[in-house]
């Protein structure tokens, strides 16, 4: 006769089996659905429920946190690309940015070229104002991204000040799908403001940059800044 213990720990093994099997299927279609033609490692059954090393596990409780680890909601398998923190931004000695690569996903100040270089915003107020003017238009930008049309959300990901301080402010700025971060600077000096825009990975920003600082342009326009050159273009390839 099968003892009461011994018939919970099969029907658990068997119920963790048959859990893997529908895990395994759903990771396949979800992965097709989020990853395309990339290649997706699943659990497999046949390997994942043998007698003797899944049963034993599945007996004592080990297996069922792994897959409970498993089925994850879709989204959290998720790709992100993130790239690597510039290690050279910030102000430089001669109170200068960084300029920009040869790539069309970027803008600044300091550029040396005109495919990538923009005028700095003007103002006529005491410093200090301008920095708080600054800081109120970088915060009221949307958290949950920033919606052009139907069909363009820029920064859907969502943005940090990672740094302020003596009129220099750092923030990140990322996108919805795929986790692309954009680095972006101000600097405030004495009747102007510096600053540069940049993406970290790729050659195109499908205009995310531009988008980005037309609406702090507008912004500090309504607070009595001077923004000449905006609206930047939004073309992709510039």
């Amino acid at each position: 006769m099968v003892s009461l213990s011994h018939a919970i720990s099969l029907s658990v093994a068997l119920n963790a089996c048959l859990l893997v099997a529908l895990v395994s299927l759903s990771l396949r279609n979800g992965a097709t659905q989020h990853l395309g033609t990339a290649q997706v490692k699943s659990v497999k059954p046949s390997t994942a429920c043998g007698r003797r090393g899944f049963f034993g596990k599945a007996a004592m409780g080990v297996a069922l946190p792994v897959i409970a680890n498993i089925a994850r909601p879709r989204d959290s398998y998720a790709l992100k690309f993130p790239g690597d923190k510039p290690k050279d931004i910030g102000v430089r000695g001669d109170g200068s940015l960084k300029g920009c690569p040869s790539t069309s996903n970027c803008w600044s100040t300091f550029a040396t070229d005109d495919k990538h270089v923009s005028a700095a915003f003007t103002y006529d107020k005491p410093k200090e104002e301008a920095i708080q003017d600054l800081t109120q238009v970088l915060n009221a930008y949307p958290k949950d991204g920033l919606k052009i049309d139907e069909k363009t959300l820029v920064d859907g990901g969502g943005w940090r000040m990672m740094k302020i301080e003596d009129g220099y402010i750092y923030l990140e700025y990322e996108s919805k799908k795929f986790g692309f971060i954009d680095d972006v600077e101000f600097f405030v000096q004495d009747g102007k403001i510096q600053y540069r825009s940049a993406s970290r990975l790729g050659d195109s920003d499908l205009g995310v940059n531009a988008y980005r600082l037309n609406f702090i342009a507008n912004e500090l326009k309504k607070k009595g800044f001077s923004t000449p050159g905006f609206p930047l273009t939004t073309v992709a390839q510039r």
